[in-house]
């Protein structure tokens, strides 16, 4: 494979640190997240990686690679994803988020790329939220893409030596160091994306169980039809629908007039009930 050979070309020239960054679809376009784009620059050449076209066993082998290490910017959400729809671990990862913010220094890379490197050269226009939204999963790419996606890596080994120069003066260069150890791995366990609500906490045993099953539900038919699950119903309304606890299919109707997703709930509330019954 090509990514095979690319590493091995950087051992060849003892190539032991990269510049890397993701682009994902992230429930925008169609049904779940997905890695679509591995952007990486070795200080010479970039490099543009389809991770549609690579193997998960050659990705994994990549991304866990120990020996060489990644400069990226804020790389927990890239973590999460590889982590959960590959089972890989970031492993080696310099992340210059975690060392600015040991500089007292919050904000996303545009900020700090602000701070650092004022005169630094744009190759794109436009917002970052733009960007970020466009459809990752096209081939082939725009040149705008082309170009956003190498912007994020371009400067990545200058801001780097900065802020390590930074880090030293003030001493925090080794406790910078030390956190970069767990830089790609979660702050806790992966939690279900139902319990994340900020309300969740407030609600009782049996409304997180109905709302257990209704955003299962809503996720089994965005699925099935494979669009973003918002397009299915809005994740307020599955909260409300739980706090309601709708009983009818007129009640149901309430909410949704999708035949599909009326079905889905039906049998969810059914499953729900007995859950509920079984804690009696």
């Amino acid at each position: 494979e090509a990514l095979a050979k690319l590493r091995n070309t950087w051992k060849e020239n003892n190539v032991t640190t990269i510049a890397m960054d993701f682009e994902g679809e992230y429930n925008l376009h169609i049904y779940g997240e997905h890695l679509c784009l591995i952007q990486i620059f070795d200080r010479t050449t970039f490099y543009l990686i389809d991770p549609f076209e690579v193997s998960v066993p050659e990705l994994k082998r990549f991304l866990e690679d120990e020996s060489l290490e990644k400069i990226m910017f804020d790389c927990a959400s890239d973590a999460a994803l590889v982590r959960k729809n590959h089972a890989i671990t970031l492993k080696r990862v310099y992340d210059l988020r975690i060392a600015a913010k040991q500089l007292g220094m919050d904000g996303g890379l545009s900020k700090v790329l602000d701070h650092y490197l004022p005169e630094r050269t744009r190759r794109t226009s436009g917002s970052k939220k733009k960007h970020q939204q466009t459809n990752w999963l096209l081939r082939p790419l725009s040149q705008e893409q082309i170009r956003y996606a190498l912007e994020d890596v371009e400067h990545l080994f200058s801001l780097k030596a900065l802020i390590v120069a930074d880090l030293k003066k003030r001493g925090l260069k080794e406790k910078t160091q030390a956190l970069m150890e767990r830089a790609g791995l979660p702050k806790g366990p992966d939690r279900p994306a139902w319990t994340k609500y900020p309300a969740y906490r407030h609600l009782s045993k049996e409304e997180r169980i109905l709302l257990k099953h209704y955003y299962l539900a809503r996720e089994h038919v965005a699925r099935r039809r494979n669009v973003p699950a918002v397009r299915i119903m809005d994740k307020k309304l599955v909260l409300k629908m739980a706090r309601a606890k709708p009983r009818s299919r007129a009640e149901f109707e309430g909410y949704t007039q999708r035949n599909d997703l009326l079905t889905a709930l039906l049998e969810a509330h059914a499953k729900a009930m007995k859950e509920i019954a079984s804690l009696a």
